[in-house]
């Protein structure tokens, strides 16, 4: 079985590439650092640490590479692809489509098996994102066509894979804990059999789990402990200031989820347990200014701190320390971050009202809008 993965990264080798591998799949990764894909090619195999006390270390082999310019070759892969799957950010979803399209065109001229494309990005249906990416390069009667063999089932998954500073080829670094869910009604054939996967048929409640508990906790440490000049995100979770902020932004966003999908509340109170101990283990902290990068992303209408305080003022709950948090992030500065200086360039020319309603697309009338300016206000 064949595996076509883009993304040769920390997160494509560290989390899908190991579970791959562990699932009996041969794979190919396919990226545009020709050093990492000489090495990959070279030594036909790589670690994984699992770090704690005790660290466990995990080799992956029967591994290449390819450079995913080399447009021939990639989609001679993508024609003899069992299943293929993505890590490599969001926003480079829209560069890999055209190839994509080209090796699903063949695939089905060529390989007429099923074949499920699984983008497992950060983000809220990123596999729907990039098959809206892919289809605009076929007419309707093609993509009718492609569909009787090709599906972007969407996916959530969760694993921290800190910034990494190896001397070992191709080592990576994580935690052991991860979490893979697929939307198991959009498979196409079988579902493939990938160890560590749970098929949900509800994934928005796993997606919105993810996103309000997982990567909401994550930003509130990044970015109150950037607004209390703290360096990682290990230091951040030893102040006691910075976490009782963070504990209140799990409660909003917890009493959002068990509402809005019935998560039993003890489960899911263990679950935010889970994260803060997570995100407070000293061997796998991140720097502070790498997670809190990309605020204009993170405070998108569909994001991880607007989007639960919308929805909980939707049910009359006011989210004090979410806006605090977005607050924080309309704070952050990083003139090495292009999305951090056009931020805080827009906010000085324009104020905050006016960057509220542009990037979180917000009624500068709003209670929200009213709940943030006043906390970035007492944030001067």
């Amino acid at each position: 079985m064949l595996a076509v993965h883009f993304g040769a990264g920390n997160i494509g080798r560290g989390f899908i590439g190991q579970l791959l591998y562990e699932s009996g799949y041969e794979i190919c990764f396919l990226d545009v650092n020709q050093t990492v894909i000489d090495d990959i090619n070279n030594l036909g195999k790589y670690r994984i640490k699992l770090v704690g006390d005790t660290p466990k270390f995990i080799e992956v082999e029967n591994i290449s590479a390819v450079n995913s310019n080399d447009i021939d070759l990639v989609v001679k892969k993508i024609v003899q692809a069992d299943i293929i799957t993505t890590a490599l950010g969001a926003n480079i979803l829209k560069y890999i489509a055209p190839v994509i399209a080209k090796g699903i065109n063949e695939h089905i001229i060529k390989n007429k098996k099923p074949l499920n494309i699984i983008a497992c990005e950060n983000m809220i249906g990123a596999s729907s994102k990039l098959e809206e990416l892919v289809y605009k390069h076929f007419d309707e009667l093609k993509i009718k066509e492609l569909k009787k063999y090709i599906s972007f089932p969407n996916s959530a998954v969760d694993r921290i894979v800190p910034i990494q500073n190896n001397e070992e080829k191709l080592l990576v670094e994580t935690e052991e804990f991860f979490e893979w869910d697929i939307d198991g009604s959009n498979i196409i054939g079988s579902k493939p059999n990938i160890c560590g996967v749970t098929y949900v048929d509800n994934l928005q409640a796993y997606i919105e789990r993810k996103l309000f508990a997982v990567n909401a906790t994550h930003a509130s440490i990044a970015y109150l402990g950037y607004m209390y000049g703290k360096k990682t995100v290990y230091e951040a979770t030893q102040d006691k200031k910075i976490m009782e902020i963070v504990r209140q932004v799990t409660k909003e966003t917890s009493k959002l989820l068990v509402k809005k999908y019935s998560f039993d509340l003890e489960k899911h109170q263990a679950y935010i347990n889970k994260i803060i101990q997570r995100f407070s283990s000293k061997y796998i902290s991140d720097d502070i200014l790498r997670v809190a990068r990309s605020p204009i992303r993170k405070i998108g209408e569909n994001e991880r701190l607007i989007a639960p305080a919308k929805q909980l003022l939707e049910n009359n709950i006011e989210p004090v320390a979410l806006s605090t948090v977005i607050a924080c992030a309309l704070h952050f500065k990083n003139d090495k971050d292009v999305e951090a200086k056009e931020l805080q360039d827009f906010i000085l020319q324009n104020g905050v009202e006016e960057a509220l309603e542009k990037y979180s697309k917000l009624n500068r009338n709003s209670r929200l809008v009213q709940l943030i300016v006043k906390k970035y206000n007492e944030l001067k």
